[in-house]
């Protein structure tokens, strides 16, 4: 059963939703799709996500979701981010993937259902998204830096031994 305040889906007998504490009628209705979305492992497209609330410290930008994009959305099962895919509006995704990506991913992926600290632990995951996606940039950057000493001290080499006369 869905809590009408949070959203957060309790046990078919709990009184009192389990995260906001509000009374939970036992007589509420819910829209077909949201019921269907209930038994889903996510819901992108739910009203059930609109009111999931994001606590302090999941905001933020997102270098994993910018970097690795339609990758990172299907890891954390954010539907939408497979729009990157598309040509024309690829870039234009993953920048909206850095900034509402974390959100996107914490509505959609329950993170606040799981048995561990949650905030805590989506935080861990986030930063990991991101160190390899900062490190991966920072290698890209080293890899083109170390081609162009190489082109440039080869072709050098080149102009150099054809200036050269025999004898």
């Amino acid at each position: 059963m869905y809590c009408q305040q949070c959203g957060k889906l309790n046990q078919g007998t709990a009184k009192f939703c389990s995260q906001c504490g509000n009374s939970l009628n036992k007589e509420q209705n819910i829209p077909f799709i949201d019921s269907v979305a209930g038994q889903m492992d996510s819901a992108p497209i739910s009203s059930q996500r609109n009111h999931v609330p994001i606590p302090l410290g999941v905001n933020g930008w997102s270098w994993g979701a910018f970097v690795f994009g339609w990758f990172w959305a299907v890891c954390n099962k954010t539907w939408i981010g497979l729009l990157a895919l598309l040509p024309g509006v690829g870039f234009v995704m993953h920048i909206i993937l850095g900034f509402k990506g974390r959100e996107w991913a914490w509505q959609n992926d329950h993170w606040q259902n799981d048995h561990w600290d949650s905030v805590e632990h989506f935080q861990k995951v986030q930063r990991r998204w991101s160190q390899w996606a900062i490190g991966i940039v920072l290698a890209m950057i080293g890899l083109c830096v170390l081609m162009m000493i190489l082109m440039s001290s080869s072709s050098f080499y080149l102009l150099n031994s054809t200036n050269t006369v025999r004898l």
